[in-house]
C-alpha cells in the first residue's frame, strides 16, 4: 500500500512501505529503532540530545550540471559566496566523523549542493562513516557518474540511502531543467544498473529513491514522474522550491503556481535546530538553510554561523549559545525574531503577492532584500 508522508511540510515522499524507515529497521534493527524514535521526538522539538543527530557535510561546490534554479549554475554567485580553499579535504571530513563517532552519532550525509561522485573516491567517504558506527548514511546523486564499477563500489561501500535528482519526466523538460545534463534515457539506464546489481548481489541497502523538485517549469510531469517509479524505486520524493539566493531576479520565476499560500505562515517551528548541524565547507550552520550565503559578510551571516570547524568542535556549537536560542525562539514560536528564519519563513511558504513585489524590486546586483515583519 502506498503512502505518502512529510516532516517538515517542504518534502513529500511517497513508499510502497508504510514508512521507509519501518524497511531500513528490519534490516538494521534496534539501534536504528532507537535512534529514530530520538528523530520523532526531536521532529516534535520535544529533545535535545547531547550531540545532533544528523550531520550535513557539504564537502565542495562542484557539480558537471549547471541547473538555473540552483546556486551551482550561477557560476558568478558560487564564486562570490564560496572560497575553494575552504573546501573540506578528507582529512577534515574524517576529523568531523570521528566527533560524531565519539558521541554516537547516527546519520550523516556527506553532500550538499554539489555532485558529491564527482569526488573520485567518494566511496571511502561514505566507508570511513560506516567503520565508525554510523548507521544511516545518506546522499543524492543526479546519476551521471555511477556507472557500473561504482555502483557496485556504492553497493559495498555502507551507504543506507541512495537518491536520484531528476526533476522531469521527459528529456525535453529534463533538458530544460538540468542544464549540461546528459541524456535522461542514460541517467535511467545507471539506475537500472544500480538495482539490477543490487538485486543480484543481495544487497538490502542502500534503499533507492528518485526526487523531484517541483517548478513552474516541471511540474506538469509530476504525475507521470510518480506513476513510473513509484514500482521501480523504494522511494518517491517531491520537493518544494526554496530559491538558492535572492541576488537574482530570475529565481523567482521558478515558482510553481500551487506553491503560493493565501495568507502569512505564522504558526512556523522550526525542527532543525533539534536535529542537525550543517557544515558548509568549513563554517558550522544550524540547519540546510542556504538563503543565508546571500548575507555573507553582513553581520546577519555572523550571527547566523555557529562557528568553524578549524576553531570550533561540533560539541561546542550544538550546545553553544546561539543554538540554545534559536531553539528556544522556535519553540515559543518567535522565529519572526531571528532575520534569517523570517527569511526562510517566507520564501519556503510564499505569499505570491510577496514574491512578486520581491522580484519586480530587485535589481541585478542587490544582494538584500527589505523583509517586512
Amino acid at each position: 500500500m502506498e503512502k505518502k508522508y512529510t516532516t517538515d511540510g517542504k518534502v513529500v515522499h511517497s513508499s510502497k512501505e508504510d514508512d521507509i524507515n519501518e524497511k531500513i529497521t528490519k534490516i538494521l534493527g534496534k539501534k536504528f529503532t532507537d535512534y529514530r524514535k530520538k528523530w520523532d521526538l526531536a521532529n516534535k522539538l520535544s529533545l535535545v540530545t547531547e550531540f545532533p543527530l544528523f550531520l550535513h557535510v557539504e564537502l565542495n561546490q562542484e557539480c558537471n550540471y549547471k541547473c538555473p534554479h540552483c546556486i551551482i549554475g550561477n557560476p558568478s554567485e558560487v564564486s562570490k559566496l564560496y572560497n575553494k580553499k575552504e573546501n573540506l579535504t578528507f582529512k577534515q571530513y574524517k576529523k568531523i566523523v570521528d566527533e560524531g563517532s565519539s558521541y554516537n552519532c547516527p546519520s550523516i550525509s556527506p553532500q550538499g549542493d554539489n555532485e558529491p561522485f564527482l569526488i573520485k573516491n567518494f566511496e571511502e567517504y561514505i566507508n570511513y562513516a560506516h567503520n565508525k558506527g554510523f548507521i544511516d548514511i545518506m546522499t543524492n546523486t543526479n546519476g551521471s557518474p555511477i556507472t557500473k564499477r561504482r555502483s557496485q563500489q556504492i553497493l559495498d561501500s555502507g551507504l543506507t540511502r541512495l537518491r536520484f535528482s531528476l526533476d522531469a519526466f521527459t528529456d525535453k523538460t529534463y533538458k530544460k531543467v538540468r542544464v549540461g545534463a546528459i541524456d535522461l534515457e542514460k541517467i535511467k539506464k545507471n539506475i537500472f544498473t544500480f538495482l539490477e546489481l543490487k538485486e543480484k548481489g543481495g544487497y538490502k541497502l542502500p534503499v533507492v529513491g528518485v526526487s523531484f523538485c517541483k517548478l513552474k517549469q516541471n511540474m506538469h510531469e509530476i504525475n507521470e514522474f510518480e506513476k513510473f517509479w513509484k514500482d521501480k524505486v523504494d522511494l518517491v520524493t517531491i520537493q518544494t522550491y526554496v530559491p538558492p539566493t535572492l541576488n537574482k531576479k530570475e529565481y523567482f520565476n521558478y515558482y510553481p503556481e500551487d506553491q503560493f499560500y493565501t495568507k502569512k505562515n505564522i504558526d512556523f517551528r522550526c525542527n532543525q535546530p533539534f536535529q542537525r548541524i550543517q557544515i558548509r565547507n568549513q563554517e558550522i550552520f544550524p540547519c540546510c538553510y542556504s538563503l543565508v550565503m546571500g548575507d555573507k559578510g553582513t553581520q546577519n551571516y555572523k550571527d547566523f554561523v555557529l562557528g568553524n570547524i578549524t576553531k570550533n568542535t561540533i560539541y561546542e556549537a550544538w550546545n553553544g549559545k546561539k543554538m540554545r536560542n534559536l531553539r528556544k525562539l522556535h519553540l515559543n514560536g518567535k522565529f519572526k525574531e531571528n532575520s534569517t528564519c523570517l527569511k526562510c519563513v517566507k520564501f519556503t511558504f510564499p505569499v505570491k503577492k510577496f514574491i512578486k513585489n520581491q522580484a519586480l524590486n530587485l535589481q541585478e546586483q542587490s544582494s538584500h532584500i527589505n523583509i517586512p515583519l
